[in-house]
């Protein structure tokens, strides 16, 4: 999923060394995502300059968009569980949440340390985590200015000992979500 949406941000076609350093991973392991990537028929190359979206992807990369809204950092705070976070806004998915516990264990698969889990209720003075624990939104003032929240969206903020962990964990744990609307390709 993190392989993918870097070719959703890019404007240009995105090279294997690239690819690799943004994810930070070896020749090998980029290889097998880029095949990974190829057989679902998301990208396609563009000669010695690498791949790009092909039309399949770039429909599931707007289908996305729709739902995933931001991915950005956020400060360490009492809902953080470690110094790197990264934090996903998706529109509309709070009525697929149980209890926060599968995006959690999702970004603890992708390396992260863990995730945490809010979403606006109808109470728009306060957020919610699963299993009802309400906050008022002044204790999330570090974390909320970066958000317009509006009624059922969800934010996951992915933890981790590194920045791209972080982002990987937040990524990973908004997918637990995301597959309700786009199953069909991961």
């Amino acid at each position: 999923m993190s392989a993918f949406y870097i070719f959703c941000k890019a404007e240009h076609p995105v090279g294997r060394y690239q690819l690799g350093e943004e994810l930070e991973l070896g020749d090998g392991s980029i290889r097998s995502l880029v095949r990974f990537l190829r057989s679902r028929g998301l990208i396609e190359p563009r000669g010695r300059q690498g791949h790009q979206l092909s039309e399949q992807g770039s429909q599931y990369c707007r289908e996305l968009n729709e739902v995933l809204l931001d991915l950005v950092e956020v400060p360490a705070s009492s809902f953080t569980v470690d110094k790197e976070n990264f934090a996903c806004h998706l529109r509309n998915r709070a009525q697929y949440l149980t209890d926060g516990l599968v995006q959690r264990d999702a970004a603890k698969q992708a390396g992260a340390t863990g995730a945490t889990t809010f979403f606006q209720g109808t109470n728009l003075d306060v957020i919610t985590m699963p299993l009802e624990h309400e906050f008022p939104k002044t204790e999330l003032k570090t974390i909320l200015p970066a958000f317009n929240l509006q009624l059922g969206d969800v934010i996951i903020i992915g933890s981790a000992h590194t920045r791209l962990t972080a982002q990987l964990g937040a990524l990973a744990a908004a997918l637990t979500l995301l597959q309700k609307k786009v199953k069909r390709v991961f």
